[in-house]
């Protein structure tokens, strides 16, 4: 009977150690040069929060409050939105996207993954209720980063969903 015990100690150290070798926390982005979309989320828990959304006043402060906010929310990977178009090519969004990614890789030690945003901000608005038509208005609001940040978190569930639906192949 004592075996056992110590069988199942070894099977329960297994199952933790499998949890924290595998369990990522991401931070996804919504790249924009007046705000900076965010969510949160966490493949061990299946879900994505959005998070306050960044003002950009320069490079330096975005990359001190990421900072503030991975160490807070112990994330180990980026997930940023790329603003591919609608027919597949990429333009000079992309590229500022990506020149944005070099940045995060020279000031943090975390994976940087990209996805395919395309409709990403009509799925946002379609989940906090604002129509096509007031979305110009909404972007000039205070309540801008809402959008942005749902877009985020609709980026990163979406990756994360990609993710999950390949680990189960």
């Amino acid at each position: 009977m004592h075996g056992n015990v110590g069988c199942g100690k070894i099977q329960d150290t297994c199952f933790v150690e499998k949890i924290s070798c595998f369990s990522m926390d991401y931070l996804g982005i919504d790249y924009g040069s007046k705000f900076i979309g965010l969510a949160w989320g966490s493949d061990d828990l299946k879900v994505v929060v959005p998070l306050k959304a960044l003002r950009v006043r320069s490079t330096e402060q975005v990359l001190k409050d990421l900072r503030q906010i991975v160490n807070e929310r112990g994330c180990d990977a980026f997930v940023i939105g790329l603003p591919i178009h609608a027919d597949g090519t990429e333009g000079q969004r992309v590229k500022e996207v990506r020149y944005f990614a070099e940045h995060l890789k020279q000031h943090f030690n975390l994976k940087i993954y990209f996805q395919d945003e395309r409709f990403s901000t009509q799925a946002a608005c379609t989940l906090t209720g604002t129509d096509s038509l007031s979305l110009r208005r909404a972007k000039t609001q205070k309540g801008k980063g809402v959008i942005d940040s749902t877009a985020a978190a609709v980026i990163l569930e979406e990756w994360m969903g990609k993710v999950s639906s390949d680990d189960n192949l």
